[in-house]
């Protein structure tokens, strides 16, 4: 199955993942690097050990901190 994966500042990549694979693992197999950002699938926030669906969008967004 497919997922694709988008970083900001990144092309967006389509990764071919087997079933039951987590999100954790199918960022691991875009190549992207994931530090310091949050996850989130189909516009959700993610938790990486949650499993992957065909067509699902992954998403590295930038973490907000900071504030009075």
């Amino acid at each position: 199955m497919k997922v694709r994966v988008l970083k900001l500042g990144h092309a967006a990549k389509e990764v071919e993942v087997g079933a039951g694979t987590t999100v954790e693992e199918a960022l691991q197999a875009s190549g992207i690097e994931q530090d310091g950002y949050s996850v989130t699938v189909n516009g959700v926030g993610a938790n990486l050990s949650a499993s992957t669906r065909e067509g699902d969008v992954i998403a590295l967004v930038p973490k907000v901190e900071g504030g009075n």
